[in-house]
């Protein structure tokens, strides 16, 4: 019948998709590049809801677990911004050193333009 949970559902994701399809033809996919110029250290901000674990610390790189992929960020990184999903994060503070590891259940991490990456974590240990 007309008036089923399905037959609504199907007619709402047709109505959004209908709504979405003129901007996606529209907007051309762009690559962005910073304008900034290229940076020789990166500075990690990382943080809970409760508690900051580094603020405004310098560091060589960090290796991050993004809902799209494990990725690395180093100085002069593209900006991004990734969902976390459960993984490790691991913070390498001198070049030639061992990684500091932290298991994080999820949460956000922006990468910027200046080369400051700020982890917001819901949990971690």
């Amino acid at each position: 019948s007309l008036d089923s949970p399905a037959s609504i559902a199907r007619s709402r994701i047709m109505f959004a998709v209908r709504a979405v399809r003129p901007l996606a033809r529209a907007a051309p996919a762009v690559r962005a590049f910073s304008e900034a110029p290229a940076a020789s250290v990166m500075t990690l901000n990382f943080s809970l809801p409760h508690m900051n674990i580094y603020a405004d610390k310098t560091v060589d790189r960090v290796i991050i677990p993004g809902a799209e992929g494990v990725y690395g960020v180093t100085a002069g990184h593209t900006p991004i911004v990734s969902q976390l999903k459960p993984g490790v994060v691991e913070i390498v503070h001198e070049a030639a050193g061992e990684a500091e590891k932290y298991f994080v259940s999820g949460g956000v991490s922006f990468s910027h333009d200046k080369s400051v990456t700020g982890i917001s974590a819901f949990e971690a240990g």
